[in-house]
């Protein structure tokens, strides 16, 4: 279940990179639910790493790039095939930290990935920090506008297990082993879940649990937050990394506690 790539530097620290859907995948969807495109096809689409660019340029952790290949497509790290999967990868991935003895993670992904990210954040102890690139906190809202015609692909055809994915953010069972994590969100205003993403902030603040917003003001819209933006996001991730934030104070403006805005 556990699949990817391990990028070793002989480093005690780990960064855990979450893949994002990629345009190819995402045009895939419909011939895959009409079973016109392989799984081996499908599966060659997922050994395409993103921030592979990252991890080449810095070498002061180790890598693992988590593929997420599930639901004949892929499952935002939670689901297959009308089936929850995320307890049985987190278990396989503490299994990866401890056999590597990392002494410290971070996990870090956009989009889909932002949302696995945040996922294992908030379940894997051995997480110490959290790097959330515009996430889709309610998964089955933003399918059913993604891909409405194919959501079984996901679902299963099942309602009732539709709702439970759109909800997994606000289960309870999902923080009873929850300890204290540095979780960080980048968002801007014109992402497709950005009130999804404050409404939630709000219940992990009701739930003690602290985050931080990062907040681009651009007009940019979901993937180019991203991909316009990755001199911010390799800062944060380096001052991350090196537990520091001067990078990140260059380019921020804080206006709150925990909230700050892109200069």
């Amino acid at each position: 279940m556990l699949h990817g790539k391990h990028f070793q530097n002989g480093r005690k620290t780990l960064v855990i990179v979450f893949q994002n859907a990629a345009k190819p995948l995402n045009e895939a969807i419909p011939n895959i639910y009409l079973n016109k495109i392989s799984q081996a096809e499908v599966s060659e689409m997922h050994e395409q790493y993103t921030w592979i660019k990252f991890a080449k340029t810095c070498s002061k952790v180790d890598y693992l790039f988590v593929k997420d290949h599930f639901s004949s497509v892929y499952g935002w790290y939670i689901m297959d095939e009308g089936k929850f999967i995320y307890e049985e990868l987190n278990k396989q991935l503490t299994m990866f930290i401890k056999k590597n003895k990392y002494k410290r993670v971070i996990s870090f992904g956009s989009s889909k990935g932002g949302t696995g990210a945040l996922l294992y954040g908030l379940i894997n102890p051995f997480i110490t920090d959290v790097f959330s690139l515009v996430p889709q906190i309610n998964v089955a809202t933003f399918i059913n506008k993604l891909c409405p015609n194919e959501k079984s692909l996901f679902f299963h055809n099942s309602l009732e297990f539709e709702q439970k994915v759109n909800n997994l953010f606000y289960s309870s069972d999902l923080y009873n082993d929850y300890s204290q994590t540095n979780i960080n969100f980048y968002t801007g205003s014109q992402d497709i879940q950005f009130n999804n993403l404050l409404e939630y902030r709000k219940f992990l603040k009701d739930k003690n649990i602290v985050s931080k917003l990062y907040l681009n003001r651009s007009d940019e819209k979901h993937t180019r937050l991203v991909n316009q933006y990755t001199n911010f996001i390799y800062s944060f991730l380096e001052d991350l990394i090196e537990e520091e934030d001067r990078r990140t104070n260059r380019l921020t403006y804080q206006i709150s506690e925990e909230c700050f805005i892109l200069k």
